[in-house]
């Protein structure tokens, strides 16, 4: 295959009455143009092709190798699938037993709850009536002492001398000719027996 080196060194020889070398020389050089951009694409899609080539030989291994693998998954998964299936009424077997023994466990369990819980209730409903019998016997004898003490003390207030009485029985055993107390102090000294009962009732 001629190179574009080939086609621009090519010499012609000359002759009486020839075509142009200067049209020659610049078609020449088109040419030498066209065709070396043209061996260069020839050039790249060679290597393509080759690249191609190898591309499809490596997808023509991995599909080999896909197809392989395929089939031994088919393999494992119907083996799989087997011993899943033996396995999986095993398991329910199992688990029905359990579920078995968890609902008596549970049931007793509760059982169980139940009577402390009932138990407890009795506990708190006595300690509650025992609190309630205290609270009824402390009152009662706090208000006995109450009583006992608020007698004690009415008791000590009637033993108490009354003053008043004995300032009024002083006054009326005066002589005549003593000078009488003006009439602006005497209401305020004078009271009289029935108003100091009364004020030592309502202490």
């Amino acid at each position: 295959m001629l190179t574009p080196m080939d086609i621009h060194n090519k010499e012609f020889k000359r002759s009486f009455r020839g075509y142009n070398e200067d049209e020659i020389d610049e078609f020449l050089d088109q040419v030498v143009n066209d065709y070396e951009k043209l061996y260069r694409e020839n050039d790249t899609l060679k290597e393509e092709l080759e690249r191609n080539k190898k591309n499809i030989e490596q997808y023509q291994r991995l599909e080999k190798n896909l197809q392989d693998t395929l089939l031994v998954a088919q393999r494992t998964a119907e083996e799989v699938i087997s011993t899943a299936r033996a396995n999986a009424a095993e398991l329910k077997e199992n688990t029905a037993r359990e579920c078995q023994n968890m609902r008596h466990e549970a049931e007793l369990a509760a059982k169980r709850q139940i009577d402390e819980a009932a138990n407890k209730v009795r506990d708190v409903v006595a300690e509650y009536d025992r609190l309630v019998r205290e609270k009824d016997q402390f009152l009662k004898k706090l208000r006995v002492t109450m009583e006992s003490e608020l007698a004690i003390l009415n008791h000590a207030i009637n033993g108490f001398p009354n003053t008043d009485m004995e300032e009024k029985t002083e006054e009326m055993e005066q002589p005549k000719d003593q000078e009488l107390p003006s009439e602006d102090t005497v209401p305020m000294e004078k009271t009289s027996e029935h108003e100091t009962d009364g004020e030592a009732n309502e202490e």
